[in-house]
């Protein structure tokens, strides 16, 4: 039976699919004929011009019902797609997350209306989101009950894999059968870029890059966050087995950058360390000129060995993304995020010494945040402005309150109080503008956009770069018409209930 491993739209298009390149792989060592498409990629080659493609943003928002010219758009292109898939039995769909739900949709009922006796698998974080018009259902339950899918795969599909390729229709892993994780991440096989033109996704950089994984899961528990959700146990995989996979991808490739899709490329420093050791010696004896970039979290300076720094930049180390959040160390601390502003203090001199860009990700507004947690973080762009400056701090990410992720501290603390109106048609249902409003009635809906706004406008007195700073700025003013219509919809919906700062509760 011969195997087609399918990435779909909407991805970024700058890298080869790594999830894809592994499935790919793994089924190829299991000795199965097997070939893989990128659609993403070819996707953003069809359309008549990239911003085109970067606006199907809203299109693949499964709350959106996309217009006839973009479905038609969408089905001519699959349909020119089946000549080559036509050849093949089984289709394993990589469903990336909720923006991939859309395309997933169409192309399976294409396929099941033009291409008869092919069996389609789902694989991917999306097929666990969940289908608000199908009752909260996982996608995959909803497509499989549809008959749009024969089976949908969840958890590490490594070993699940096998168990399909031996023609298992149930177990593990198999349509919300309990998963096993895979604990030794070394023992699996590296993703195999040969099934993909890597020249098609260099357009934006000076050189060949690949996505690379170091660990799943994440060493850390923040409130606001739902890795746990996928991945409830931090595993992580050895530095040196990582080094490998990168030398290996320079020797064949010719490949010298790497992104890493970790939670956090230094969750365990041990694996950290002894990867940035094997690079830096390789990259010192054969001038390979590696350079790569993360997700990373300051720890506390008295965990930071004296010469790693030095160490990370002659490995290649070059840009790192931390989740600072808030200029707030009560506040950084109630998140569960354990260093303080001196922490980051030592290790910004560190990136200064040794050439290392860092992007700053910030939450504006946490359900605790007080006034003056407020103005420790306005204070942060004077403190640090020096390494704006001189190019260490590259930019920020202001984000403004919090959506309630499912599975997350913050949803189950939110999920033990009562059911909120937001007084719409749907009825009853939570809500954590409304909540956290009722928990912190100093920091109501409009009191939070306030301070985000405030935020901004210190960060450009202090020439920080904001990333999408003017366009994500009007999304929060319109915050304020959301609060407005909800405000009126609850005070006709629910009568003698108290309003004031959207505390409706007795």
């Amino acid at each position: 039976m011969k195997n087609l491993v399918i990435s779909v739209p909407r991805l970024e298009i700058h890298r080869p699919p790594i999830s894809t390149a592994i499935v790919a792989e793994t089924i190829r060592l299991e000795g199965a004929e097997v070939e893989a498409i990128d659609l993403n990629c070819d996707f953003f080659h069809h359309v008549a011009d990239r911003q085109t493609y970067y606006n199907y943003d809203e299109i693949w928002d499964r709350l959106r019902v996309p217009s006839l010219n973009e479905t038609k758009n969408i089905i001519k292109f699959i349909k020119l797609k089946f000549p080559l898939m036509d050849k093949y039995d089984r289709y394993w769909i990589s469903v990336f997350g909720s923006s991939a739900t859309l395309f997933t949709n169409i192309l399976c009922r294409l396929i099941r209306k033009h291409l008869k006796n092919k069996i389609i698998i789902l694989g991917g974080q999306g097929v666990q989101d969940m289908d608000i018009l199908e009752n909260e259902q996982y996608f995959g339950t909803v497509m499989k009950k549809q008959g749009l899918c024969d089976m949908f795969l969840t958890g590490e599909g490594e070993k699940v894999i096998k168990l399909v390729l031996d023609g298992k229709k149930e177990g593990p892993g198999i349509n919300n059968i309990n998963s096993i994780q895979i604990n030794d991440l070394d023992t699996l096989p590296f993703p195999n870029y040969e099934f993909y033109d890597l020249d098609k996704y260099d357009y934006l950089s000076k050189g060949k890059e690949v996505f690379i994984v170091g660990s799943r899961g994440c060493v850390r528990r923040c409130t606001y966050c739902d890795v746990a959700r996928y991945w409830p146990k931090f595993r992580y995989r050895s530095g040196t087995n990582i080094a490998s996979e990168m030398i290996n991808h320079y020797e064949k490739h010719g490949v010298t950058q790497f992104y890493f899709t970790d939670s956090l490329i230094n969750g365990s420093m041990k694996s950290f360390n002894n990867m940035c050791e094997t690079l830096a010696k390789y990259n010192s004896d054969h001038k390979a000129g590696f350079s790569w970039k993360g997700q990373f979290i300051f720890r506390p300076k008295n965990q930071v060995p004296k010469d790693h720094f030095a160490t990370v930049a002659a490995a290649g180390g070059k840009e790192f993304y931390v989740g600072v959040e808030t200029g707030s160390d009560k506040i950084r601390w109630e998140m569960d995020k354990k260093f303080t502003n001196e922490d980051i203090d030592y290790q910004l001199e560190e990136f200064s010494k040794h050439n290392i860009n860092v992007f700053f990700l910030m939450l504006i507004g946490y359900v605790t945040e007080t006034l003056d947690d407020h103005k420790d973080t306005l204070k942060m762009f004077k403190r640090w402005q020096r390494y704006v400056a001189t190019g260490t701090i590259k930019g920020i990410d202001l984000a403004t309150g919090l959506k309630f992720l499912k599975d997350t501290p913050l949803e189950r603390q939110m999920g033990q109080h009562e059911v909120y109106f937001l007084g719409s048609d749907e009825g009853q249902q939570t809500d954590s503008d409304m909540w956290q409003a009722h928990t912190n009635p100093d920091l109501d809906v409009p009191e939070r956009v306030r301070r985000r706004i405030e935020t901004h406008e210190e960060a450009i007195k202090y020439n920080w770069p904001i990333w999408r700073g003017e366009q994500r700025l009007s999304g929060v003013k319109l915050i304020i018409e959301k609060y407005q219509r909800l405000l009126e919809n609850q005070t006709e919906n629910l009568g003698k209930q108290k309003t004031e700062n959207l505390n409706f509760f007795e």
